[in-house]
């Protein structure tokens, strides 16, 4: 029988060094080129023997402890081009946006699949996520961090889709939740309210205070939606190695602001309306 805690070869790593250094790699196997961490070779057989939670170590016994990574350690170790989003950011937006399994969640931007993998997760196995970007390549990377990080059975819950939704719109309706990551999310709010249901919370995720200012202009004056709502979230670790205990000295602060609106019914005799009704 074969052990549970041993890596099959393509299977995400996470090593550790002694300063607490990250390295996510991938198991080789017997005929894959050899991995190098910190210059030194760790080969197919000696990776072969690592167990989730042991220890192994390289040619000058560095020593690494080896695990299989959660999602934040994927999110903040994995190869990329685009910027992700935090995961002390994605936990909020999730929260905030209110992501539940057997959702249909439309998402618009993906960069290289920070939030989509999170979504899926969350949406479980009887959920579906359909994914709008611009660039077709950050679809191809996103596909391939999906079926590295999460696995292959999660595309099958995952639609990508090549398109401007803000110039094309949005082809789904009645959706449950919409999440947006890109520069300008308020020219999508006529295709966010033709898609959402009434009810439905569309989540946006912008760096500057001048997007953000934007965004929660459009959803006040727009009159199919309501309660919007923006923050940013700051993240400090503590150091604890008695006798000292104390703040470390960096944090993660500013990265983004998250933006939340709620899609309001409107009778169809009001549906030409520009003003949003009294409260």
């Amino acid at each position: 029988m074969s052990d549970p805690s041993l890596f099959s070869p393509g299977e995400p790593m996470l090593l550790v060094d002694e300063r607490d250094r990250q390295y996510l790699i991938t198991m080789p196997g017997p005929d894959d080129p050899v991995i190098r961490v910190r210059g030194e070779i760790l080969s197919p057989e000696v990776l072969g023997q690592a167990h989730d939670g042991g220890v192994i170590s390289d040619p000058l016994k560095r020593r690494y402890l080896v695990l299989r990574p959660t999602l934040e350690q994927v999110v903040l170790n994995m190869p990329r081009q685009a910027q992700v989003i935090y995961p002390k950011d994605l936990a909020l937006i999730l929260m905030w946006g209110d992501a539940a399994p057997g959702q249909t969640v439309v998402e618009i931007g993906c960069g290289h699949g920070a939030l989509t993998m999170a979504l899926l997760r969350a949406l479980g196995p009887q959920g579906r996520l359909i994914t709008y970007d611009i660039r077709r390549d950050h679809l191809n990377r996103t596909r391939k961090n999906i079926a590295l990080y999460l696995g292959p059975e999660h595309l099958e819950r995952w639609e990508p889709v090549w398109a401007n939704p803000a110039e094309e719109g949005i082809a789904q309706r009645e959706v449950d939740r919409v999440f947006s990551d890109m520069p300008e999310p308020w020219t999508l709010a006529p295709a966010v309210a033709a898609c959402l249901k009434p009810g439905g919370v569309w989540t946006a995720y912008v760096p500057t205070v001048l997007q953000l200012s934007q965004q929660v202009q459009t959803l006040d004056k727009a009159p199919e939606f309501g309660l919007a709502t923006s923050f940013e979230a700051l993240q400090r670790f503590w150091h604890v190695r008695p006798p000292s205990v104390r703040p470390r000295h960096g944090m993660s602060a500013h990265t983004g602001f998250i933006v939340v609106g709620r899609r309001r019914w409107r009778p169809e005799s009001e549906a030409d309306l520009s003003i949003a009704p009294e409260m």
